[in-house]
């Protein structure tokens, strides 16, 4: 019986070593060629398995794909909405947008400094500007519940702001971090190494501060423009009120 039961524990391991090694090089081979790119074949090649064991593990090459995002999103997405929920429960102080936008940025950049996280750093970018993701499913079922939930705090902490307006901040931001992520080396080059992109906590400072910035102008010229309209309504409303206040006290003519 013993000998059976190590058998049983060193048969799953094998397993689970093997279907690691499939997640691994196929993360490697999504992020450099894009679901399109690369074949079921090539990627059994580079973990060195059989192509069989593709399908055992994953069903299909679309199977493996969401693998490899479920690998990385959800123990990624329990961080971000942790680090979340906790600035939104506190009361004194009350949550900022500088805290939400932090929250929306820091798991995804420090991902790049773990192990293989730079592949899916730009698996995701792809993934993510593909006009054809919407087949696949895995922005709209992984990362948009997720979009919501921070949608949600960048309204509550930017209540001057109009709804849409926070709507088009959001996806600028995100767009902006992506193509960090997926490409840091051209912000190098053109920058002539000014900006060094590979450096994560100088990412998040910039991209966290420059938008906390526009964020906050938009919402004071938002403000303004909001008093001004209502000072402008209260304004004519009173007009109104003392152009009838004086027909009714002009004096009537006398019939005949």
């Amino acid at each position: 019986m013993p000998a059976t039961g190590y058998s049983q524990g060193a048969k799953y391991s094998k397993g689970a070593n093997t279907r690691e090694r499939i997640l691994r090089a196929a993360e490697r081979q999504f992020a450099a060629h894009g679901y399109d790119g690369v074949s079921a074949r090539r990627i059994a090649a580079a973990a060195n398995v059989q192509l069989a064991l593709l399908s055992y593990y994953f069903g299909s090459k679309l199977g493996l794909y969401r693998a490899v995002f479920q690998r990385r999103i959800d123990p990624i997405s329990e961080r971000r909405l942790d680090i979340l929920r906790r600035v939104m429960r506190r009361v004194d102080p009350p949550p900022s947008i500088e805290e939400v936008l932090d929250a929306l940025a820091r798991p995804w950049v420090e991902l790049r400094d773990e192990p293989g996280g730079e592949h899916y750093s730009r698996l995701i970018a792809r993934e993510v500007g593909d006009p054809r993701e919407g087949e696949r499913g895995i922005v709209k079922q992984m990362l948009d519940p997720v979009a919501l939930e921070f949608l949600g705090a960048m309204e509550r902490t930017l209540p001057g702001l109009p709804r849409a307006e926070i709507h088009w901040a959001y996806y600028f931001f995100i767009g902006a971090l992506l193509l960090v992520l997926a490409n840091p080396k051209r912000m190098q080059r053109l920058s002539g190494d000014l900006c060094d992109a590979d450096d994560s906590q100088a990412v998040i400072s910039q991209i966290v501060d420059f938008s906390l910035k526009a964020l906050k102008d938009r919402e004071r010229v938002a403000l303004r423009e909001r008093k001004e309209s209502s000072h402008e309504v209260g304004h004519l409303r009173s007009g109104r009120r003392k152009s009838a206040q004086r027909r009714l006290d002009r004096p009537r003519s006398k019939a005949g």
